[in-house]
């Protein structure tokens, strides 16, 4: 557990001063082409996961798979029958809402989202694993405007898959009421973690899940925000800490975690641990997107300018470019990996990309 006291402590309080970037960039290596474009990406431990679309007759339009980079085995986790295939849009559709999808271990989660169909919107959440039968439905959030569910961000890491939601209730006077909390995947079922407050996003590590705590319904933007760390099985309390910014987007890992936050200054991460003690606060570029975080480094996107910041040093470097705007950036261990759609053979297709860092 990284922890800082004494000097060390007083060394990591120091606010960096801005970015360095190396000169020297990995050439990416491809672990897998996708059928068809792909619309997200996630990985965990040695497995990824992809959501493909794919534009072939008799084939389902939605797919999800696994693959085992050990046996370099594969998985088709979707199946025609199942709720994937049938529910519409098609994932291409639905990324402008947030991160479509997951992985914790073997067993995946994501979303397809309708908006305005029926005059209401859904949010599902749909579940499988490359052990298992199929995919299958374990939640359909409903907001009709104003009430209603609406969901703030799924997480995935190791055992643990977790989704937010928040609720809204408007009485006869108009005057809203906010709820809320987050939910734990157990199977192919569900299972709130106790005391959870709604979510504005949510990042998982281990059996531990860090939270942006939405405080009256959705974060406004500028307002004061509270992230809170609490046990996803017992829903203990870890630790809480207030950013200095506006959260843009978090990430957790062991022993950081780490918000990408807009201040009066400009963009920059800060590096907590769980407990909230601070460790960090670096300087990035305004454009900066996609956190993720180990317990040594942190990468994020500007663009397609692949970049990671050391959580001791604060020192930040251009590790990789992509061809094109890369999908699901996130680091696990010592890969970064992501997917990107390019002309392959003249036809536009899902490619997995990885690099190794030290």
């Amino acid at each position: 557990m990284l922890k800082a006291t004494g000097l060390l402590a007083a060394a990591l309080l120091l606010i960096s001063p801005g970015a360095a970037y190396s000169r020297s960039q990995a050439k990416p290596t491809t672990l897998v082409w996708a059928n068809g474009t792909i619309a997200d990406f996630a990985q965990d431990g040695n497995q990824i996961a992809w959501a493909s679309v794919v534009d072939k007759k008799g084939a389902c339009k939605n797919q999800v798979w696994i693959r085992l980079l050990g046996p370099k085995k594969q998985k088709l986790l979707t199946k025609r029958t199942g709720p994937t295939c049938s529910i519409h849009p098609a994932f291409d559709s639905v990324r402008e809402y947030g991160t479509a999808l997951v992985l914790a271990g073997k067993q995946a989660l994501w979303t397809i989202t309708t908006r305005g169909e029926f005059k209401s919107d859904h949010d599902y959440l749909v579940t499988s694993s490359y052990g298992g039968h199929g995919d299958v439905l374990i939640d359909d959030l409903v907001y009709f405007y104003p009430d209603g569910d609406r969901l703030r961000g799924i997480a995935g890491d190791s055992s643990t898959l977790v989704y937010g939601v928040e609720s809204t209730v408007v009485d006869e006077n108009e005057n809203p009421t906010y709820g809320g909390g987050v939910e734990r995947v157990t199977g192919v079922s569900k299972v709130a973690v106790p005391g959870a407050p709604p979510p504005a996003m949510l990042a998982a590590s281990g059996n531990r899940v860090a939270i942006v705590v939405a405080e009256t319904g959705w974060l406004d933007p500028g307002s004061p925000a509270t992230v809170a760390v609490k046990d996803a099985v017992t829903g203990a309390d870890i630790g809480s800490f207030s950013p200095a910014g506006e959260p843009l987007a978090l990430a957790f890992s062991p022993s950081v975690v780490a918000v990408l936050e807009s201040t009066a200054g400009g963009r920059r991460i800060e590096f907590r641990t769980p407990a909230g003690a601070l460790l960090r606060r670096v300087a990035v570029p305004a454009k900066a997107t996609a956190l993720s975080i180990t317990n040594k480094r942190a990468v994020f996107r500007v663009g397609k300018s692949i970049r990671t910041v050391r959580v001791a040093a604060g020192v930040s470097n251009t590790v990789a470019t992509a061809e094109n705007a890369p999908i699901g950036l996130s680091i696990e261990g010592t890969r970064v990996a992501w997917a990107e759609n390019v002309k392959r053979h003249g036809v536009l297709r899902g490619r997995i990309r990885a690099i190794t860092i030290r």
